[in-house]
């Protein structure tokens, strides 16, 4: 196999593309795998850090985000132009938007069921819950708080 050069590589795809057929709504689509650049977006973009109870830190994903957004990305036809109409089509479908992420997850190489089992392996120690976390109130020069509490 020959050596590529920069130009070749630059200008070089490997993102496969698939008709789905959606039987629940009566057509068919077009998806494409997602390129790097994206995938790492919409990782980036679906995960969310929140404090249990006892207070540690905990990364969860917003499995909705991310599949918004490789919907966003990876439908090529038609086109979603806007993270809202991508929105709108996930909350308007339940089967025909799974079938789309499933098949732009296949093309991606992303593997969900490995996600799914490094999160059971490493579950959440505790109720989560939203709040801002601002410290203990110790300074790290002494042993008491940097202002009264």
């Amino acid at each position: 196999m020959a050596r590529l050069t920069k130009d070749a590589l630059l200008r070089a795809t490997d993102l496969r593309t698939k008709e789905v057929e959606l039987e629940t709504i009566g057509g068919s689509v077009v998806v494409q795998g997602l390129s790097a650049a994206y995938s790492n977006q919409a990782s980036s973009e679906a995960l969310e850090m929140k404090t249990t109870a006892r207070g540690d830190q905990v990364a969860t994903v917003n499995t909705a985000k991310l599949e918004t957004i490789q919907v966003l990305h990876g439908l090529v036809e038609p086109k979603l132009d806007t993270m809202e109409e991508a929105e709108q089509f996930m909350k308007n479908c339940g089967p025909a938007a799974k079938k789309i992420v499933e098949a732009i997850d296949e093309l991606s190489g992303l593997d969900k069921e490995a996600i799914n089992e490094a999160s059971a392996r490493f579950p959440s120690s505790g109720e989560v819950e939203e709040r801002a976390v601002v410290g203990d109130g110790a300074s790290a020069g002494s042993a008491g708080p940097d202002l009264p509490v």
